[in-house]
Parts: C-alpha cells; structure tokens; sequence
C-alpha cells in the first residue's frame, strides 16, 4: 500500500493547510447580523477544537504503525475492505464535489457571469485528474510554490486593509443567539474534512511530528480569525450585504491610489481549490487500493462531472451536495468514528 520513496510529512501539512483555507475563500458564508466579533470568534474557536480532535485517530495510527489508516485497515480486516473502501469513495466524491460546486459559484459570480460553467468545471477536473495521477508527492512539491504565492497575497489583503479599519468597541461585546452558534460552528468546522485526507495519506510521509498537525491548524485558523477581524472593523455593516467576504476584502485593499487586488484572491482560490480536489482524487485512488492507477481516477472524475451537471440542473441535488451540515457529519463519520472502531478492535495489536 505505501510507496517506496516517502516524503517529508511536514509537505502534507502544508497541502492540508492549503486545503483548508480554500474554505473560507469559496464559501459565501453570511455572517448572521446581529453577531459581534467576539461571538463570532468563539464559534471559530469551537469549531477549530473539534476539526483538532479529528486528527486524533489517524495521527495515532500514523505514530504507532508508520502507516494510514487506510493501509492498516486494508491489512488487518481483507474481507471487510470492500465497505470501508466504497464508504470513503463515497465521502471524497461528495467532498469534491462540494468544493467543485462551490468554486464554480464563485467563478460565476465574481469573475465571469457569462462562461460556460461545465467547461470550467471540467477544465478544473482535467488538471487535477493529471495531478492525482503524479501522485501526491507531485502535489506536495507544488504547495511549496502555492503557499508562498498565497502568503504574499493574504499579506498584500490584510495590510491593505489596514487604513480602512474602524474599531468599534460595541463589536467587542458578546451577542449572538443559539442557531447562529450553531451555524457558525458548523461552517468553521468544515476544514475537518483535512482530517480524512490525513487519514488516507499520511502513511506516504516520513518524519512525523504530531506537533506539525496542531501547527498546521493553528495558521489556519489565524488566517480564518484575521478574515474576521477585517471583516468586522474595516467592511462593518457593508460586510451584511454582501457575499464572499475574503473576495471584498481583496477589493477594498489599497496602497495610496494602488488598490483592487481581486485577481489574485481568485488566483489564490483556483489554486487552492486545484490542491484540494486533487488530494481528494488521489485519495480516492488509495482508497480503492492503488497508490496511482489512472482508470480509477478517470472513472470518478467522470462521476463527479456528471454530479456536477446534475447539481447545476437541479436545486434540490445542489442544496444537498453543499449542505455542510451534511458534509460535517460524513466528515465525522470519516475521520473519528470508522478509525476509532478499528483503534478500540484492535488496540494492542496495532504494532502486530
């Protein structure tokens, strides 16, 4: 199951990093009016919490065995393999198939309102397909460049952003009510889904540290609070009418007469979203066994299109492909329950 030439594990934090990060970029979330910055914090903080303790099954599996999850259960239960496997195809097609969705929307609303959204859709698929096939180490050497190209850009986003701020000190109270903590916690929950990449992958890497994975989580969510903080004091009440708040950020962001940085932010975000969905498909291909084999990548790419058409021709298909409520559960499912049942089964004799 693993591949011979491991790398460095620290390059697999960086893709999950990237990953994750891709949430806020492409979601549309609305900040419920009424919630002040503080409670809005709080949420985060929740949902960050739980997204930590997803990692807690695979990286003990990864420190006691050198191995996946993935791998271990393809080694110690052969006859019930077929399940697990199918499960987690299941979960990574509906997975990139969220992101998918959901780039797509952004695309349309704020880059080309009038361009076939199937051709992007499949252009996107068609880079990543090529991607998963090198393998994941080929999309680890890639994030090395994606992550510096993306910190010069949150860089450029933050600091431009800077002159516009307005500290309000009512902002710093506390109100919220219950099914915005709720809503808000599940939203900031959504990069758990990193969780089962690490769970799949994780045995191609060398040199794990568990502290990588707390590191990792840690600079997301400083990127996913400063998207707060900005949004709170330099839109205000701008950020209420709007959607795709990093997206307004990146436009109110000047330097003297220099300002709109826009195009990087959907730069940022077709390339984070490339990351994503390609880990995903090659974690399809390990999910079925093979550590790269191109009919298997191809097969679900295809299944993930025709989703895509369909999600786009009808409502109720879409709705049900982006409810994150959904997806937090399968995550769930995914990342803590399935690998802590094989944990509890087989306990001591995971070194076996």
């Amino acid at each position: 199951m693993q591949t011979k030439i491991k790398f460095p594990s620290k390059r697999l934090l960086l893709l999950i990093f990237l990953a994750g990060v891709s949430v806020i970029l492409l979601e549309s979330f609305e900040i419920p009016k009424g919630t002040s910055y503080l409670f809005n914090l709080l949420t985060m903080i929740c949902g960050f919490l739980i997204t930590s303790l997803s990692f807690i099954p695979s990286a003990i599996f990864k420190s006691r065995t050198d191995l996946d999850f993935m791998s271990f259960a393809h080694i110690k239960t052969p006859n019930a393999i077929i399940f697990v496997s199918a499960f987690y195809c299941l979960y990574f097609v509906y997975t990139a198939e969220y992101f998918l969705v959901k780039y797509c929307d952004m695309f349309s609303k704020k880059l080309n309102s009038e361009a076939n959204i199937f051709a992007v859709a499949l252009v996107l698929l068609s880079v990543c397909v090529y991607a998963a096939y090198k393998g994941t180490n080929a999309i680890a050497r890639c994030s090395i460049f994606i992550f510096a190209f993306s910190f010069i850009v949150f860089v450029l986003i933050f600091t431009g952003n800077i002159s516009n701020l307005e500290i309000n000190t009512t902002n710093f109270s506390f109100s919220g009510q219950k099914n915005d903590f709720i809503n808000n916690t599940s939203f900031f929950l959504t990069p758990a889904f990193t969780a089962v990449i690490f769970a799949v992958l994780s045995g191609y890497t060398k040199n794990f540290r568990p502290r990588q994975i707390v590191f990792s989580i840690i600079i997301t969510a400083i990127v996913f609070t400063l998207i707060l903080f900005f949004t709170a004091f330099s839109l205000g009440e701008y950020a209420f009418a709007q959607d795709y708040r990093c997206f307004l950020l990146s436009k109110t962001a000047h330097f003297g007469d220099v300002g709109g940085f826009d195009s990087l932010y959907l730069s940022v975000s077709v390339l984070t979203i490339f990351l994503a969905i390609s880990l995903i498909l090659t974690c399809i291909c390990k999910s079925t066994g093979k550590s790269s084999s191109l009919p298997i990548i191809l097969v679900f790419s295809i299944i993930i299109f025709v989703l895509f058409i369909c999600a786009e021709n009808f409502n109720a298909v879409k709705e049900l492909l982006i409810n994150h409520y959904l997806f937090n559960i399968l995550t769930f499912i995914s990342a803590v329950v399935i690998p802590t049942f094989y944990l509890i089964a087989f306990g001591r004799r995971l070194n076996e």
